[in-house]
């Protein structure tokens, strides 16, 4: 593995950041009109439910939503943008190998959503006076899960469009849409009509978002429940990243060059 080729891919995906305002505004605009929408929508929850860690356990869900997104973008988004820009068989040309750019694509999430969250906290301290930072290690361990799920549902994405070719590139941004509803984001899970409350439960994220809420509210934490969701998601990035492969390999077999228009 060469980190010179590592460094230089993720260099060839930031550079745009200075040009691209559509780049921009995925990865501060809609971020940031997410944060005025739910914070107010919280503000208003909490006065009338009298609940008072009702609000930042919604912009908390907020944060983490906004960081499994980010993680997959930089995932599935990129091999889109290698494959429109018809740079997927140049890029593949090179010495690169597939493991090389996988790591490239998990460094850049890193970044992304770094400054994703450089700008996303900080407005909701200014503006509601929430600071997540509270939550101290427990952010950590929500980040990780939640970084985690964006890896695996980002290279699940991936592989689709790789074997399946640009007529299924919708994946992409339908697939993290429908982990939303049954990841209990903003609500606790018993609220999800009960025939639906079996699909999130085999769903990692589902218990970071209800270990959050338990942390908010000063609930006891339930550690197997945790420790199942880390589990899940570590079986399910190993399993999604063994897809991707497979489907480079059987991409590769059918031409590479298929993809350019």
């Amino acid at each position: 593995m060469n980190w010179h080729r590592i460094h230089a891919l993720a260099l060839r995906h930031l550079y745009p950041l200075k040009r691209d305002f559509d780049l921009l505004s995925d990865m501060i605009y809609w971020p940031l009109v997410d944060t005025i929408v739910w914070g107010v929508t919280s503000q208003w929850i909490t006065d009338a439910s009298g609940i008072a860690s009702a609000a930042t356990g919604i912009l908390l869900g907020l944060v983490l939503w906004n960081v499994i997104w980010r993680s997959q973008a930089e995932v599935a988004r990129n091999l889109l943008d290698e494959i429109q820009n018809n740079n997927l068989v140049n890029l593949f040309s090179t010495a690169l190998t597939v493991k090389e750019w996988l790591v490239s694509v998990v460094f850049l999430s890193v970044i992304k959503t770094s400054i994703t969250m450089a700008i996303l906290l900080p407005a909701m301290y200014l503006l509601y006076k929430i600071n997540v930072l509270q939550q101290g290690l427990w952010l950590a361990v929500f980040f990780l899960g939640a970084t985690v799920t964006g890896w695996w549902v980002g290279f699940l994405s991936a592989g689709v469009v790789l074997r399946h070719g640009l007529r299924m590139q919708t994946v992409v941004w339908t697939f993290p849409g429908m982990l939303l509803p049954f990841s209990a984001v903003f609500f606790p899970l018993d609220r999800l009509p009960a025939f639906l409350q079996p699909i999130s439960r085999v769903i990692p994220t589902t218990y970071i978002f209800e270990t959050m809420r338990a942390i908010v509210a000063g609930l006891p934490v339930d550690y197997s429940l945790l420790a199942y969701s880390f589990g899940l998601n570590f079986l399910f990035l190993t399993l999604a990243i063994w897809y991707f492969i497979r489907s480079f390999a059987y991409s590769k077999k059918l031409g590479l060059g298929r993809f350019n228009t």
